[in-house]
């Protein structure tokens, strides 16, 4: 299979991709599979591509590209990536992102003496009103329904241990560069949508934004022109790889909007190029506690 750049590849036939895709699963690490062909259209993009599944999560094919990332101008509430140019290789993505801190664990699972504790705010929360209750970076509770989800956090120490755990061989993280360009398509505007937040549409944790009633997904967590999907949420953060170690890109871990900024500087942190200013001052328990990951396969 060539390395196909996204020009060439939307060149092709569709029994061209079908087949570039189908030759693909030979290169893949064990346990994929391939699916279909799917078109995405978003923000006046479009690209149709393949769509695999790995052990319960789609991935989607990405072909690479020569793009422009990161902006000239400096502002003293948004530090941006610089200015570059960047070759990016053909990859597949995981379409969802998942939390790097947090895991769903059985109830059924706690041991009565080791986690009374736990069982016990169980209890409490199951015949409480709430829909959710979180002890800080030791477990959170989930109402759904007639059912209580829970969630424990990651015990890692550090960012090798926890990569140990979560990266088999032959998967990674995207580097900066990489995650600029899945997060905007090759837009180069200053979101992915365009230069402006557009304070009028629903969002996360804005007052009169998320009004009870509104139900369905936010406008800025819908599939891209690459298919992908991300949280449009300034409290999460995706986890990337940098030259001098990792960093979360796409938000600030909410601390524009919970020091009242309100929506325009809230949502600034969800630029393409935005770079945390205060990340350094967080360990790893602090800021694992906000990242959300996606694994990638280069190809």
């Amino acid at each position: 299979m060539e390395a196909w750049d996204r020009a060439a590849w939307e060149q092709l036939t569709i029994e061209e991709k079908q087949t570039a895709m189908q030759e693909l699963v030979e290169r893949l690490p064990a346990g994929f599979k391939w699916l279909r062909l799917e078109r995405f259209e978003r923000y006046g993009q479009s690209i149709e591509t393949g769509v695999f599944m790995y052990d319960g999560s789609e991935y989607l094919y990405v072909p690479g590209d020569t793009v422009t990332l990161g902006r000239a101008e400096v502002h003293p509430h948004a530090p941006m990536s610089p200015l570059r140019e960047a070759v990016i290789t053909p990859m597949l993505v995981q379409r969802q992102p998942i939390s790097a801190g947090w895991y769903e664990y059985a109830v059924e699972g706690l041991d009565p003496e080791e986690d009374e504790d736990i069982l016990e705010a169980i209890e409490e929360f199951r015949q409480g009103p709430h829909t959710s209750y979180e002890y800080s970076q030791y477990f959170r509770l989930e109402r759904d329904g007639e059912q209580i989800v829970l969630f424990l956090f990651d015990d890692s120490e550090s960012f090798g241990d926890w990569c140990e755990a979560e990266l088999p061989a032959g998967f990674a993280l995207p580097t900066e560069d990489e995650w600029e360009y899945l997060y905007s398509a090759g837009a180069r505007t200053l979101f992915p949508w365009g230069d402006e937040i557009d304070a009028s549409i629903r969002l996360r944790h804005v007052s009169g934004s998320d009004e009870t009633g509104n139900s369905g997904p936010y406008p800025l967590e819908l599939p891209n022109a690459f298919g992908l999907l991300f949280p449009g949420d300034p409290y999460k953060k995706e986890l990337v790889v940098t030259p001098d170690g990792i960093t979360g890109k796409g938000g600030d871990g909410g601390c524009n909007l919970h020091g009242g900024q309100g929506a325009i500087l809230g949502y600034l942190p969800t630029a393409t190029a935005f770079r945390d200013p205060y990340e350094s001052e967080l360990d790893w328990p602090d800021l694992m506690d906000c990242l959300v990951y996606r694994r990638i396969v280069r190809l």
